[in-house]
């Protein structure tokens, strides 16, 4: 068996640690660029402050039909604008790709406040748990987006 010589051993080693460095930096160049993956839809701040004032509405609703303070016709009102406000953020979030999760999420909130409305009673809080819970998981879908957003731009910040 013939040995090659030992020179050559060395130029094989040093071609394959060259390419490995030269891989090693237009990988760390593409990183370093910003090129980032979008997994999920923006944070939008309209539809958060929407969500915002939405369950501020409820909560109101809840609070003054347990001291029996709503009236029938606020009682209508405010299922009209809960569902009328509820839509208008449907729509809204389905203008943005990789929004599936939150466009769910307010469909299920538009059928919990459809439902506790077609029972035509006050939003007491005896009966309002559906309604609550899918506006606590519109709201935490926001801010998932929001620490998300604030996140990705402290990277983009940093590497300029």
């Amino acid at each position: 068996m013939r040995r090659r010589p030992r020179d050559c051993r060395s130029s094989q080693t040093r071609f394959a640690r060259a390419h490995f460095v030269i891989a090693s930096c237009a990988i760390a160049l593409l990183l370093g660029t910003g090129c980032t993956v979008t997994l999920v839809a923006p944070y939008d701040s309209a539809t958060d402050n929407l969500l915002t004032e939405l369950s501020v509405k409820t909560e109101t609703a809840i609070a003054r039909a347990d001291a029996e303070q709503l009236s029938a016709d606020e009682r209508t009102k405010f299922y009209q604008e809960a569902i009328g406000s509820v839509r208008a953020m449907e729509a809204r979030s389905s203008l943005y790709a990789k929004n599936a999760k939150e466009t769910d999420a307010l469909k299920e909130l538009e059928k919990a406040f459809v439902a506790l409305r077609d029972r035509g009673s006050s939003p007491r809080t005896s009966m309002a748990g559906g309604v609550r819970l899918r506006l606590s998981a519109a709201q935490q879908i926001q801010i998932a987006k929001k620490r998300s957003s604030i996140f990705s731009s402290g990277l983009k910040g940093s590497s300029s």
